[in-house]
């Protein structure tokens, strides 16, 4: 009788938090200090109002390009579902392939909207005399990039879904070294705003075009299979369509104020409340790197497993809110006086009021990923609905009022309304087992980061305000990388224990 053969080992996911938080905060902070640092380069090579008109159809192009009505996470979470092996190979590819089609139907409608819908918007804007020229080449050229951004988005799903989501990050590191490269160049040239649009517009299209890339490599021009549309595609629109509520609520959230401050104060009101919504949504990132790495392991893990990693990335995202919230409550005048010149300063109460939003994001988003991934993305998407109609009338309502703070509290205030009830659906979708050790902790952080601010705020007095914002960024600097080292060392654990079982796997089947 012949040996029966050993059984293979099961597979198992290496855990790459730590691996996708890093590059999530190379390329994320190379990003977001690109934008922020460039910002006055770029008003200074072009002007205000100028640099106004690109903000608002940049806005454009970023609302347009985050409206996949869900399909980027009903990707995610279909692919990650299919099993990565010879048997569901054929099946993987097939939905890679209809998953690239509805995007390549979706940025087509999404562009014929853009050229037809922003040019009718433009009309409303008080466009200086000297740019109308650059008008048609900046729509035309944004509209190429919409197209290009939105078939990427399918890609980077695709690999958020294979947990390979750094691929992306460092293509967007290239990606602002090139748009800095293109601001060297631009300020000896005297660039207007038309070369201006060309160097955005270029850089922002090298993250897609190498999500592609990488998507080919690993499925090829994959093709679907018979009747993939009914099996796949279908419950793909069906998922996405309840997921769609929330995805396209936030985006209005974060991103139509601006058109709605745009027509009421004026293109150089515009690029303020631009600058300050820059921070907001920077911030919202910043808290995201952190927190999304954690969806995989959250969706593939069962019991008390899933269990520590939500206490885990609820901890850490509060702790990079807290982070984020110390400079901009304590050292808001140096901080915009630094960025964009003394001229600016007068908005530094509405800087401090961003600090709303940012600790609303913290408390916020890892329960809103957890009723999406383990829990009813209708829910999660209810209360996203139920921010953005809050919100939209309050930012118009505050416009009229011809106050930054006002109108910024009016875009962030709902958020932090909204975070009881995430806290409480997540519970209910997947309980998150906080103990009083927990509760401690984050009590610890809260104080810890009070008196941060008030030690950094009486620097900001005494100590001029570069040298402040130094001494801020070192310290603060210094935290996050103690608690990276810590996530490092945890998935070093995680992954020994899971090659353990694998052995102890091995060997009970031989």
């Amino acid at each position: 009788m012949p040996d029966t053969p050993a059984a293979p080992a099961p597979r198992t996911d290496t855990s790459r938090v730590g691996a996708n938080i890093l590059w999530n905060y190379i390329s994320g902070f190379t990003s977001v200090f690109g934008l922020l640092l460039l910002y006055p380069f770029a008003i200074a090579i072009v002007g205000a109002e100028s640099y106004g008109l690109w903000v608002i159809a940049f806005s454009a192009i970023q609302l347009l390009t985050m409206s996949d009505f869900g399909l980027g996470t009903g990707i995610v979470r279909t692919l990650a579902d299919l099993p990565d092996d010879a048997a569901h190979r054929r099946r993987r590819e097939s939905f890679v392939a209809v998953s690239v089609g509805v995007f390549l139907v979706l940025a087509v409608v999404l562009t014929t909207l853009y050229f037809v819908v922003f040019p009718l918007y433009l009309g409303t804007v008080a466009v200086p005399e000297r740019d109308r020229h650059a008008v048609v080449p900046m729509v035309v050229a944004a509209g190429i990039t919409l197209f290009v951004s939105v078939l990427g988005r399918a890609c980077n799903s695709v690999l958020w879904a294979l947990n390979r989501p750094d691929i992306e990050r460092k293509a967007a590191v290239v990606s602002i070294l090139g748009r800095a490269a293109g601001y060297v160049l631009l300020i000896p040239l005297q660039g207007g705003l038309i070369a201006l649009v060309l160097v955005e517009c270029l850089s922002l299209l090298l993250p897609p075009v190498v999500c592609f890339i990488a998507v080919l490599r690993r499925f090829g021009l994959a093709r679907p299979l018979p009747g993939a549309w009914r099996e796949q595609g279908r419950p793909l629109l069906r998922m996405s369509s309840v997921l769609s509520i929330g995805s396209l609520s936030l985006l209005g959230v974060y991103q139509l104020p601006l058109f709605v401050v745009g027509p009421t104060l004026g293109l150089q009101a515009a690029t303020a409340f631009g600058a300050l919504m820059r921070v907001s949504q920077s911030a919202r990132l910043v808290v995201s790197w952190i927190a999304m790495p954690f969806a995989y392991p959250i969706k593939r893990a069962r019991g008390s497993e899933a269990a520590e990693h939500i206490r885990v990335a609820m901890t850490v995202s509060l702790l990079v809110g807290l982070m984020i919230s110390i400079p901009l409550l304590a050292i808001p005048t140096e901080l915009l006086t630094v960025w964009l010149g003394s001229k600016m300063a007068f908005a530094a109460p509405a800087l401090a009021v961003v600090v709303v939003g940012v600790l609303a994001e913290s408390l916020g988003q890892v329960p809103t990923l957890v009723m999406t991934l383990r829990g009813s993305p209708l829910v999660a998407s209810l209360i996203s609905l139920a921010v953005l109609v809050v919100t939209l009338p309050a930012v118009w309502l505050a416009a009229r009022t011809d106050n930054l703070e006002i109108v910024m509290a009016a875009s962030v205030v709902p958020l932090a309304l909204a975070v009881p009830v995430q806290l409480h659906f997540s519970e209910r979708a997947e309980p998150s087992g906080v103990k009083a050790e927990n509760l401690r902790i984050w009590a610890l952080m809260v104080l810890a980061a009070g008196v941060g601010a008030v030690v950094f705020a009486v620097l900001g007095r005494v100590l001029p305000d570069v040298l402040s914002i130094a001494v801020c960024a070192v310290a603060l600097g210094l935290v996050f990388l103690a608690a990276f080292r810590r996530i490092r060392r945890r998935d070093h654990e995680l992954n020994v224990a899971q090659r353990e079982v694998v052995q102890d796997s091995a060997v009970s089947s031989s």
